[in-house]
């Protein structure tokens, strides 16, 4: 489990392997710079030195998070009964290569995928620590396989023209929240019918 950052830090530990291992396997330029980046950088690609995307790049891009269907139900069942809420959530990842060569951009494309498969598991030192994460969180990246028509409707919700990209999936990314109030468990009192002598009766005035 982990804290309300741990989607960014998530993004960011893609972002520092994918620098690190590309350092270490092209230690010489040109090579790519792996960047986390939003909406607004596509606008700005290669526009100025401060712009995030700067050729030759490599974009992170997180186009939706979505909940965890396979794991929502028992993490909802664990919070039941402890009040410590979870929520386990998905990052939908868009990777793409930034170049002025189209066979550049391919290969760095074809970098990005070979660090992601061999390291499809973060865990430890490899997960940015502003995630507050616990002793045994990891992060999945895995391939996700998205149709061409969503893709152009993404593009299109972009100001910047299609680019070839790839698709992954971090997961599992479980957010908890404080511990609550547990629901205290409710004790049913079986209701007595009272018997009285002809005699109490009598006493209570309740004798015909």
């Amino acid at each position: 489990m982990a804290g309300h950052r741990a989607l960014a830090a998530a993004g960011r530990s893609i972002v520092d392997l994918l620098n690190r291992r590309i350092g270490e396997r092209l230690p010489a330029p040109p090579r790519p710079t792996a960047v986390l980046a939003g909406t607004a950088d596509f606008d700005a690609v290669n526009s100025s030195p401060t712009a995030v995307i700067q050729f030759p790049a490599i974009s992170v891009y997180c186009y939706k998070v979505s909940v965890d269907p396979e794991t929502r139900p028992g993490l909802s069942a664990v919070a039941a009964a402890d009040g410590i809420p979870r929520i386990p959530l998905r990052m939908h990842l868009m990777i793409s290569a930034w170049d002025t060569v189209v066979e550049s951009e391919l290969e760095w494309l074809g970098l990005a995928a070979q660090i992601l498969e061999g390291e499809s598991i973060l865990a430890g030192p490899l997960l940015h620590p502003s995630g507050d994460w616990q002793p045994g969180d990891l992060v999945q990246v895995v391939t996700d396989d998205v149709a061409l028509e969503p893709m152009s409707e993404a593009f299109q919700a972009l100001t910047t023209d299609y680019r070839l990209s790839l698709l992954y999936l971090a997961k599992v990314i479980t957010i908890f929240g404080p511990k609550g109030a547990t629901a205290e468990p409710t004790t049913l009192v079986a209701s007595r019918t009272e018997t009285h002598s002809p005699e109490e009766l009598l006493a209570l005035g309740r004798w015909p």
